[in-house]
């Protein structure tokens, strides 16, 4: 039951995103473009802004994203973030746009999720939409992640959404 019901968290969350829902806003300009710049640039005296009503024109990552759990693909453009956690489950969305191919964005969040003990679902789309699902289980538990892309204009946008236990998410 519990992994039905991890699963379709999962599938909200990058339906939500997709859709431009967030949970919160940070409208700092300084967002990190990699892993590892993520890690190491520090917060600008901008993000403690409350939040804005409507979206900003600027890339938002809301305060708290788990940028360990969902990086941003190096020379993406972060669009929307949610993050939501209730002592239970934790739920991370990110849509982004980037320059780069499909099959790119897709084998960067692989190797990813595969380094954090994840596995690679069979399937590579549903219908013309490019897709990866992953999958690891925690005791008892199925944790799930998933990459959805579609190009457009030259670009590629995509969504990365997880549904993971809250002590995982390191």
């Amino acid at each position: 039951m519990k992994k039905k019901l991890l699963a379709a968290a999962c599938s909200a969350a990058v339906l939500a995103a997709v859709a431009g829902c967030g949970s919160g806003t940070n409208t700092s300009s300084d967002v990190p473009s990699s892993p590892a710049a993520a890690q190491s640039s520090p917060a600008s005296p901008e993000s403690t802004a409350p939040p804005s009503p409507s979206p900003s024109p600027a890339p938002v990552i809301v305060e708290g994203f788990p940028q360990k759990l969902v990086p941003v693909y190096a020379g993406s453009t972060p669009t929307a973030t949610s993050f939501a956690e209730d002592g239970t489950l934790l739920t991370a969305s990110l849509t982004a746009s980037s320059p780069a191919a499909p099959e790119e964005i897709a084998a960067f969040y692989t190797q990813h999720f595969e380094a954090q003990g994840f596995a690679a679902l069979e399937g590579d789309a549903v219908d013309s939409t490019s897709t990866k699902d992953f999958a690891r289980t925690s005791g008892a538990e199925t944790e799930t992640a998933n990459v959805s892309m579609v190009s457009r204009d030259g670009s590629t946008v995509y969504t990365v959404g997880a549904n993971v236990l809250p002590e995982s998410a390191e």
